[in-house]
């Protein structure tokens, strides 16, 4: 019963609200009308008053009658005549200098003389004027106008009067007719309110309005409470609704609504799926701090396109996890790696002992040194792809025996997810890289044996950077390096650069090369996601 109250007084206030608007309108506009009609009709009156004095007034025989002193009879029919045609006028009278009247509308009146005083400005020489005044017949509106003879002297005076009860029965008809016309409207505008109420619910698909006003606060309150951000935007790609995780999300933008998409989220593909009506389903975005899957949906009405719904998923904590369960995984595989690795370095050791090289088994286990427990810790902490981490750590110890001492880059990053390009192939290339410079500084004496190795992986760019301090690149072997078969090292060399060179054009990457005589070389390969064309770190 109070929901079905609730309905009913808003819906009560809507209708009020447009009845209260339509009638307050109507009245106004009634009033000033009304206003306007009573005025001119006053006008009206006052003029045709003036007019019918000064025609009488020019009248020739109405010259004669005052000159020869006494009322003619074809002169007072011709004034009968006159105030029988004009039936809006009352009284129309004619005195002389002395006020008598030589013509009154009423023939009791002929005779009688003029004593209220306000014919003495017109007897003076007074422009014609309109006075209000109160004769046998109660109060008259009067205008008054002089009698001159050809010489242009003032004989008389002529008054043509309204009574002020006919003026205003005809305000109070001009009311009553207003009156009516302003009950019909009310009706009208009744009958329209209760049309636009309908409309109103019928385009609210039968709802009631408070029904819409708690759905859409239970809607807001659940879009608010959702931990995926909500972002919608118009066929423009200006957002007209965010919720709070989405605002969480770009915290630093300040209010969303009102805002282009793309100048708060440059990753968005709004553009795209407006144009083309195509969805976009769990892309990967970095914003700030934060790894988002993004999804964009057109919102259609009627087959267009009227806007677009992101769908922003907040994958930091799950990736956070992940990355701790991928890195226990592969700190496993390298343990086990690492054991297997260190059984067999006793056992070489051992052989060395038991063959008598108690000095070739010294160098053993000081090159083994260049090998610790932390880099191996820090190599699986940064690689999290076992296969590719298992390469490096064995690589490493690899270069150990051989004096050399190769090191992974310490902001190094990268997880099997995040390759672009299969784990199989990026072995290929890690492996030739490592081989590569390993051999170089093999054939290096009396020099700093390091490598350098770094691998940088986000989810539209890999990077891999392998850098030695050989003795660097002859220039000219530069332009041939990734023929097969050049080499600087010798015959029948010259395959590892050629399978990296054969698998970088295969993904689309690029690589680059820094050398210089006597210093050393670097490798930077770079392999970028094909929607976005370029790669940042």
């Amino acid at each position: 019963m109070i929901e079905k109250l609730k309905k009913l007084s808003l819906e009560k206030q809507l209708f009020i609200s447009f009845f209260s608007l339509c009638a307050l309108l109507l009245l106004l506009s009634l009033s000033i009308t009304l206003t306007f009609n009573l005025s001119r009709q006053r006008q009206d009156i006052d003029r045709n008053l003036s007019s019918i004095a000064s025609y009488i007034a020019s009248m020739d025989q109405i010259v004669s009658m005052l000159e020869i002193g006494y009322p003619d009879d074809s002169t007072i029919k011709e004034l009968d005549s006159l105030s029988d045609t004009f039936s809006d006028i009352s009284v129309i009278a004619v005195y002389n200098t002395d006020g008598l009247r030589f013509y009154h509308t009423d023939r009791h009146e002929t005779g009688e003389t003029y004593l209220d005083g306000e014919e003495a400005a017109i007897l003076a020489g007074s422009p014609p004027y309109i006075t209000v005044g109160y004769g046998t017949y109660g109060s008259q509106r009067r205008a008054f106008h002089s009698i001159r003879n050809e010489a242009g002297d003032i004989i008389g005076y002529v008054t043509a009067s309204v009574f002020t009860d006919y003026i205003s029965r005809q305000a109070q008809a001009f009311v009553l007719s207003y009156f009516f016309v302003g009950m019909i409207m009310l009706l009208v505008s009744l009958a329209l309110t209760h049309a636009i109420i309908r409309a109103l619910r019928s385009s609210l698909m039968g709802h009631h309005p408070m029904e819409l006003l708690d759905l859409y606060i239970q809607q807001d309150t659940v879009l608010n409470a959702m931990e995926e951000g909500l972002i919608a935007s118009d066929r423009n790609g200006t957002i007209v609704f965010a919720n709070q995780a989405a605002r969480t999300f770009f915290s630093g933008s300040g209010t969303l609504s009102g805002k282009p998409l793309k100048t708060i989220f440059p990753g968005s593909l709004v553009s795209s799926v407006l144009e083309y009506g195509a969805s976009s389903y769990h892309k990967s975005h970095t914003v700030g701090e934060r790894h988002l899957l993004v999804s964009e949906i057109p919102i259609e009405n009627s087959g267009t396109v009227q806007g677009v719904l992101t769908v922003l998923n907040d994958r930091t904590e799950v990736n956070a996890m992940i990355d701790e369960l991928s890195g226990a995984r592969s700190m496993l595989d390298t343990l086990r790696a690492f054991n297997h690795e260190f059984l067999n370095k006793l056992h070489i050791i051992l052989g060395y002992l038991q063959t008598g090289q108690t000095q070739a088994a010294i160098t053993f286990i000081v090159n083994s040194n260049l090998v610790t427990s932390q880099s191996i810790r820090q190599t699986a902490d940064c690689i999290r792809c076992s296969p590719i981490c298992a390469l490096v750590i064995g690589k490493m110890m690899h270069a150990a025996e051989l004096e050399i001492l190769l090191s992974v880059n310490p902001d190094s990053r990268c997880t099997e997810k995040e390759l672009l390009l299969p784990a199989a192939d990026c072995i290929t290339i890690v492996g030739n890289l490592l081989e590569n410079a390993i051999e170089e500084l093999v054939s290096c004496h009396d020099r700093i044996k390091e490598i350098h190795f770094g691998i940088y992986c986000t989810d539209d760019c890999n990077i891999i950077t392998c850098e030695d301090t050989g003795n660097g690149i002859p220039k000219e072997l530069l332009e041939h390096i990734y023929e097969k078969g050049v080499s600087s090292k010798g015959e029948n060399r010259g395959t590892g650069l050629y399978l990296i060179h054969q698998l970088i054009q295969q993904y689309g990457g690029e690589i680059s090369i820094d050398t210089e005589t006597g210093e050393g070389t670097c490798f930077t390969l770079t392999f970028a996601r094909k929607e976005n064309g370029e790669c940042t770190m």
